[in-house]
């Protein structure tokens, strides 16, 4: 059980203080420069078309830049339909919206449906939101995830967000 507390802060008790997370956060060897925050979706039947947090613990901090999303198919994704997933930030208060498409924005079905697919999405690119190649606000997120169209009836996924603290001038 998970309570909010008056301040907002979320209160974890019993099970959800040793479960074992879906997600992490790590810096790559080459000088920690780098960092990459990984999510697995495994369950996509399980989105809404409301943005849902993925993990409250990985958290992508104030004035990172990102740099790519990739994402990895774990499980072939299907659909009744043309469901398309976003992938995005919500502040932290767990109510406001940094961008619920910033990460992905309608990556279609085609971009998941086999399995060992990875796609790489960079500024620009197919399916990029807006937060890729540029540096977020001072305000970290938590990395949320729901689907457009129509429902996704099976699927998994990984996505890897690729982020560092390098400016331009270097």
């Amino acid at each position: 059980m998970v309570w909010t507390n008056s301040d907002g802060l979320r209160v974890p008790f019993h099970r959800e203080l040793g479960a074992t997370t879906k997600a992490g956060e790590f810096a790559t060897a080459a000088g920690g420069d780098q960092h990459i925050a990984e999510i697995s979706i495994s369950d996509l039947t399980t989105l809404a078309t409301s943005a849902a947090v993925m993990d409250h613990f990985v958290i992508i901090p104030g004035g990172a830049r990102v740099e790519r999303v990739e994402i990895i198919t774990t499980t072939a994704a299907t659909s009744g339909g043309s469901a398309v997933l976003n992938i995005g930030l919500q502040r932290l208060d767990g109510t406001t919206e940094l961008d619920y498409d910033g990460l992905i924005a309608a990556a279609a079905l085609a971009t998941f449906n086999a399995v060992g697919e990875t796609v790489s999405v960079t500024q620009g690119g197919t399916g990029a939101g807006a937060l890729v190649g540029t540096t977020i606000g001072s305000n970290p997120g938590k990395i949320t995830a729901d689907y457009d169209t129509a429902a996704f009836t099976a699927g998994a996924v990984k996505v890897k967000v690729y982020y560092s603290f390098l400016t331009a001038a270097q």
